[in-house]
Formats: C-alpha cells, structure tokens, sequence
C-alpha cells in the first residue's frame, strides 16, 4: 500500500488552473442562471420590517432561562418523556424553530450539523456515520416517530432527498448504542424525527421552495381534531436539476487518479453529465378513542450522483420506494393512571430499481468477453450498462408486531415490551442486456432472506439521593432464527452534583445484523457487537451559557469483513474513541451553539492486521448562529469546519483537504396574508463559493465527492 502526501485542497488552484478550470468565482451569471427572477420575486414577497403592537416582545423570550431553552425534553433515550439533560444518553437535539431559522431543508443539512457525525455527500444517498463508523450509515437506526425506516435490503438509513424537514417537529439524535431498546443496528446511534401532530399545531401549511440548479418543491402540512378525531399529515413533491459537475469528473487528477480506466473511458466533459431527482414523501395519522393507523412512504429517484466513475453520467438512474403503515391501540392512565399500554403492528413493503455503467477498467463486450480499451462507441457503453431490479418480484416485506408497556411512579419509571419481526427479502435481479426490468428467475421469486427473530426488553429508571441521582438499568434478549441469541444490557447514572453542574456515567452494548448480502455469501454469519462507554459533564456557565462535554469509547467485535476462503465472514475489530464537546448560549437576541468533535484514530484489526479506518477528519467544528434582527425576523449563520482526511483509493492512500464552509438564511414570520400568517426565508448555501470535497468511504474507484458551489434559495410558508 502507497502513502500519497498529495493534499488536492492546497493543491487545487494549480490542477484547476492546469486544466483551465475556475476556482472560487464570485457571483457570477454562469453559476447562477435564475438569479434576475430570483431577485424579482423576493422584491416582491419579502416583507417590510414594520412591527404590529401585538408583536412578541422578544426580549422576554430571550430572557426565559437557559434550562428552559436548550434542555427540551425528549422521547428517544427511554422511550418515556424526560428532559434531555436527565435522559441516560448522549442527546443532540434540533427544535423545528431552530431548523427554520437556520434553513435546514433536510435531513442530510441537519446531520452535517451533529458532533461525532460524518457525512460524505456523493449526490446519490448519504454516506457516513457516527462515532468511528463509516459507510452507507448501515451502523444508524433511522426512525420517523419511533418506527424503524431503514431500508429492507441492506439495513442503511438511505438518506437521498427523500426526508425533507417540512413536517419536522424535532429531530432527536442519540450517539450511543440504542440496542436495548431498539435492537439491531442501533450501533453507532439513533436518529428519531417526529414529526407535527394534532398536539403540536392545528390548521394546514403550505410551502414553497424554489432554488439554484432549477430546484423546485411544494410542501403541504396539516393537523387537527374534529369529534374526537385527531389528525396529522403532510406531503411534499420534491424536483432538482442538481448541479452539473462535468467539468470535476473529466479531471482524472481530481476524481479518480488510479482509475485504471481513466484514458479511454467517455468523459462528461464530451458527453456530459445529468443528475436530475425527484423525491414524493408522504406522512398521514389517524386517531380517536385509543386507536389509531398512519403511514410513512416515500419514492425516491435520482441519478447515481458522483457516487461511483461511470462510462455515462447521463443515463444512470435510481429509484426507490418504501411504504411502512401500521395500526396500534394505545390504553392509557391503567393501575390508578400509571400504567400505559401500546399494541402495535407494522407492516413495510419495498421496491427498487436502476442502471449503471460504472466500472474501474475497460469496457467488456458482453457476448465475447473482449476488453475495449480505446475506441469505445456510445453503442459499446450502451452494452455495457447494467441494470438491477426486482420490480418484476413482489418486493420485500417485513412484518412487526410489538407490545409495550410503561410504569409511572413517584419515584420508579419502567419500560417493558416484545417485538416479533418476520421478514421476506427479495433481491433484485440483474442483468447487462435484458434492459430496466430484467425477468426474475424462479430463484428470484422467492425471498432470499426469510427469517423471523424477535425480542424481550426492559428498562427500569429510579430516582435516589433526593432526586439528585438517577440510576438506569436495562436490557434486551434478541433471538434470531439464524443466529446465535444475545442479551444486550444497558446502564447509566445522571448524578446532580450540585445546581447546574451534572454528571453522566454511561454504559451499552449494540449488535450490527448482517444483511441478505453477506448471508447469502456466509449463512453462518454471526452479527457484530460492540460495547460503549460514555462519561458526561454537563455545566451551566452563568445565566447565559451551558457546556456539555462527552468522552466515549467504542470496543466492536465479529466484525463482518471479507475472508480469502468465504469471502465474507466474521473476525475483525474496532475501536474508536473521542471527545464531543457543545457550548450553547443565549445572550440578549443572540441565540446558537458551538460543538467540536475529536476523534482519535480509528483502528480496525481483522485477520491479525491493524489497520487504521479512513475518512474520517481528526477536528470538527460547527457553529450555529440565530441572531433576532427584530420581532419576528431572525439571521441565522452556519459554519462548518473539517480538517484533513485521509482516504483509501485503489491500494493507496490519498490525503483530502480540510475546508470551512458557511451559510447565512434571513427568515421573517407573522406576516399577515389571506387571512393567515406567511413566512419567507432567503438562504445562501457556501455563501463564500468554496471549492470543497468530500472523501469517499465505500467505493475504491472515487477518490472524493465535489460539494456544490453557491447557491440561493427562497422559501414562502402560508399556513391558517
């Protein structure tokens, strides 16, 4: 393995230069095309700063206390409301206010926003993950009010364009294992959105966004009660042109300089480069008298982004559907008004399908078997694509049944509950010359992963010490048809030493299932499992600062990696260690944080061999700035700061730049419009133009991901 000192972020103005390409333009006509009529219509929607009488004196709300404004109280760490600070886990949490006064448009823009989380946008669906882990963020259990959204054939969360954050109430995200509680891949952590209910706002919204590289969105948002009926919905229609970065994938120096492939194949810069996407979520609940239904859906289609190095950009296309309904009945206030019971059933269907030419050699004639090294045709690349889907299956499924129970005292909390989950996952079948839907074999027709498993856990939270001390202690026993069963506890203490200084100590063990992929290599393969440490300090510092430090340590082991014998097969592990550390405040109409992330070197041993674990930057530093301009009118700055990585492409090692990236969102509320309140936000994403990458963690045929240049978008909110 070769060590590359190369570092394309310093050296960048040189290759660029060299291949006539322009670095940090200023705002120029040819980065953006809609800019007159975007201009235009803010002149015309953007809101006079005239304050009513009946405006919110915004002093009072900047002078609430700080406990009242950042220690929100949250769901995700016990499955029960508590405050965060209390809540035996590392929480970071987003407040629907703070995602629109920052213009967080989805869940990619929040995530980038976390300590301990990396993220590797490569245009197609989101790469990275928590606290040492990177990859498809397969190590993160993604949730939409509390229910399971990974998708079905590889466990990734599979964050595209598909979770806007229209219908966002709070995004909860725990770092830390969540397995006892959530079971399988709640590894690295877990991401929660709830989203709007009938409790949280009454009436409709409608949204509408219009933005750089043709970007288009319509948004609708409902909630309410009508005889005893409660309500909640929303649905967006998401379109974007997606920016163009031919001119990146044509410099070989930049997007693949070991690619073996790099003299002959067709490059955008002669046949150009599309990535268009579209994306349809859908969210809709039902209730009354203790029982309610609702579903989650979306379809997802894009191109396949910068993800791999293709022959053709223009034609290669994804798409994705996943439809999760369900139907509960909720008892309430049983055992003299402790007790709450919930009974629920889940049901997930999905589908996939694509193409793509990507490759890291020559073209191959699918019927001879001849390399075609020089000369290549579109025909030739035509023949070569390949296309996979199981849209001709009756896709995979997966059912769930679940009971839980919670236990109110004054002193004692307790969670308890069974799941059952029987899955059908059906793959997708393949094929370079059947064209979009390849016929599914009689292989195909049935799942290639059926199985059940099922799980018993507990939790059990005690008050001590005159309320100053907290003890958690629980566990889940998870039984699996194909492998061994395993018992996964969980413990912590949240010690008050004294008024506004706390303390947590932390401890879980997760497991990571392997997917039908790596079973149907290996049936004999064993999940990974890992165990954590955690140690917390939280201090507030005067009326208007509070500090929360985390150290962690993560110990992973039958880490799933590939063998010279099975080619799949457990005996690797991990560690990684760090330090997160955000220091929130709230002085005068100055409201935001500052979190930083160390992270030590990851180091994974498999077979004997320690080797470190790549992409993943040393320092991070993000800071959010909301600052009150006037009642109702708030500026909100953000900043990303990534030293440098280093990052694995075809055997050697390649250093990508570090970068500081900003965006500045100016967002007015409570206009009086049609008998309603409007809202409209203004927003400049990589407000300085920067050129920046990000490394890429799973393919060994790109060596980084371009992030997009500086672009402008509105938002207009209408809601009564």
């Amino acid at each position: 393995m070769f060590y590359h000192s190369v570092t394309p972020a310093i050296e960048l103005d040189s290759v660029m230069h060299h291949f006539d390409m322009p670095t940090a333009p200023l705002l120029r006509k040819e980065s953006f095309p809609m800019l007159p009529r975007f201009l235009s219509l803010c002149l015309l929607v953007w809101p006079p700063f005239a304050v009513s009488a009946q405006d919110i004196d915004i002093l009072i709300l900047t002078r609430l206390p700080l406990e009242d404004l950042f220690n929100v109280e949250i769901t995700t760490a016990s499955k029960t409301l508590e405050r965060a600070d209390q809540a035996p886990a590392t929480v970071y949490v987003f407040t629907a206010e703070q995602i629109a006064a920052l213009g967080l448009r989805d869940l990619k823009e929040v995530l980038a926003l976390v300590p301990g989380v990396d993220t590797s946008d490569n245009h197609f669906f989101l790469q990275g993950g928590q606290r040492g882990f990177m990859g498809p963020f397969s190590q993160s259990l993604l949730l939409v009010d509390g229910r399971e959204m990974n998708n079905l054939i590889a466990g990734e969360t599979f964050i595209s364009e598909q979770f806007r954050t229209h219908n966002i109430q709070q995004i909860e995200i725990i770092a830390g294992p969540g397995s006892a509680l959530y079971g399988a891949n709640a590894v690295g952590g877990v991401i929660n959105l709830i989203t709007r209910s009938a409790a949280d706002t009454q009436g409709a919204r409608v949204g509408v966004n219009y933005g750089s590289f043709d970007t288009r969105s319509v948004d609708v948002t409902f909630a309410g009660e009508d005889n005893g009926w409660k309500y909640a919905g929303s649905l967006a229609r998401y379109d974007s042109g997606g920016e163009d970065f031919s001119e990146f994938l044509s410099t070989p120096a930049l997007a693949s300089p070991a690619a073996e492939n790099n003299a002959y194949r067709h490059l955008p810069k002669e046949y150009g480069y599309a990535n268009d996407s579209d994306a349809l979520p859908i969210s809709l609940s039902l209730e009354k008298s203790g029982i309610y239904t609702g579903l989650e859906y979306y379809r997802n289609r894009s191109g396949r982004g910068t993800a791999s190095i293709q022959w053709d950009y223009t034609r290669s296309e994804d798409e994705r559907e996943l439809l999760m309904n369900y139907l509960g009945y909720h008892l309430p206030s049983l055992w003299q008004g402790k007790l709450d019971v919930r009974l629920e059933y889940r049901h997930y269907w999905e589908k996939f399908w694509g193409n793509h030419t990507e490759s890291t050699g020559a073209l191959e004639d699918p019927d001879s078997g001849e390399l075609i090294t020089e000369g290549a045709t579109l025909d030739d690349v035509e023949n070569f694509r390949g296309y996979y889907s199981n849209q001709r299956s009756k896709g995979s499924r997966k059912h769930i049944a679940l009971i839980e129970g919670i236990y109110r005292a004054d002193k004692h909390t307790v969670v308890a509950g069974w799941d059952y989950e029987h899955s059908d996952i059906t793959g997708a079948a393949w094929s370079r010359t059947d064209g979009p839907h390849p016929e599914v074999g009689a292989g195909q027709t049935l799942p290639e992963f059926r199985n059940w498993k099922t799980g018993l856990y507990g939790q059990w939270q005690s008050k001590l010490a005159d309320d100053r001390l907290s003890l958690t202690l629980g566990a889940r026993l998870a039984a699996h048809q194909r492998y061994d069963a395993a018992l996964l506890p969980r413990g912590g203490l949240v010690w008050q030493a004294r008024q506004g200084t706390l303390f947590k100590l932390l401890y879980g063990e997760s497991f990571r299932e392997p997917v039908v992929f790596e079973l149907s290599s290996n049936p004999d393969i064993q999940p990974m499992r890992m165990s954590t440490w955690e140690l917390a300090w939280h201090q507030y510092l005067g009326p208007y600062f509070k500090n929360e430090a985390v150290v962690f340590l993560n110990r992973a082991k039958n880490r799933i990696v590939s063998d010279d014998v099975l080619a799949i097969a457990n005996g690797g592990t991990l560690e990684a260690q760090g330090f997160e550390n955000v220091l929130h405040f709230n002085y005068g109409p100055l409201t935001g944080w500052l979190n930083y992330t160390y992270m030590d070197t990851v180091r994974a041993t498999d077979h004997d061999v320690t080797s470190e674990v790549y992409d993943i930057p040393r320092h991070k530093v993000n800071l959010a700035l909301i600052y009150h301009l006037a009642p109702h009118t708030t500026l909100g700055l953000v900043g990303r700061l990534r030293s440098a990585a280093d990052t694995e492409d075809q055997d050697s090692i390649w250093r990508i730049g570090g970068y500081t990236a900003w965006d500045m969102t100016l967002r007015r509320e409570g206009v009086d419009w049609l008998s309603g309140k409007a809202a409209v936000s203004l927003s400049v994403k990589n407000l300085f133009d920067r050129a920046y990458y990000h490394p890429e963690p799973r393919d060994a045929n790109a060596l980084q991901h371009p992030q997009e240049g500086r672009s402008l978008w509105l938002r207009v909110e209408w809601g009564m």
